[in-house]
């Protein structure tokens, strides 16, 4: 197995063709309150659905706040390189990624030339990660959901 010097390793785990994302940062003393605050806002459920499309490769994100608001962890599932993915973030959605960052220490945000490097260092490798299907992408998934509705759609045709 050859690496190529100029990418360093990342950490997650994969199983097919979906990786495991899972960052743990230290929240700003007092801003676990603000960033409850961003999650309960009328319109991000919303706006989440909208980034999963915008992304492409997102199968899940969950946002959890504990130790009594003073960790947050963001673990997510998703397609592809992990680069590729941080670079999604980065020009798909750096506003509303850096809006709950921003509240975390030492956060430079999403464009900072060091972004990368960052997050990995706030990485944690998964002790298990499997997918029930781990050769399905979202792709696969979102075609596979339009085939099924178009046979639905033929088979009530007939009744």
């Amino acid at each position: 197995m050859t690496t190529n010097p100029e990418k360093p390793a990342r950490p997650g785990r994969t199983d097919g063709r979906t990786s495991e994302f899972t960052l743990f940062f230290k929240v700003k003393p007092g801003h676990g309150k603000l960033i409850r605050d961003i999650f309960r806002q009328n319109t991000f459920g919303q706006l989440s659905r909208e980034v999963t499309q915008r992304i492409g490769t997102l199968h899940d994100a969950r946002w959890v706040l504990f130790d009594e608001d003073t960790r947050l962890l963001f673990a997510t599932s998703f397609d592809g390189d992990w680069d590729a993915y941080i670079d999604d973030f980065a020009h798909q959605i750096p506003d509303i990624f850096d809006t709950v960052m921003e509240h975390t220490e030492d956060y430079p945000g999403i464009h900072d030339p060091n972004i990368k490097d960052r997050i990995a260092a706030h990485q944690v490798t998964a002790c298990s990660y499997f997918r029930a299907i781990p050769d399905a992408t979202v792709r696969d998934l979102q075609k596979a959901r339009r085939v099924y509705k178009a046979y639905e759609q033929l088979l009530n045709a007939f009744e």
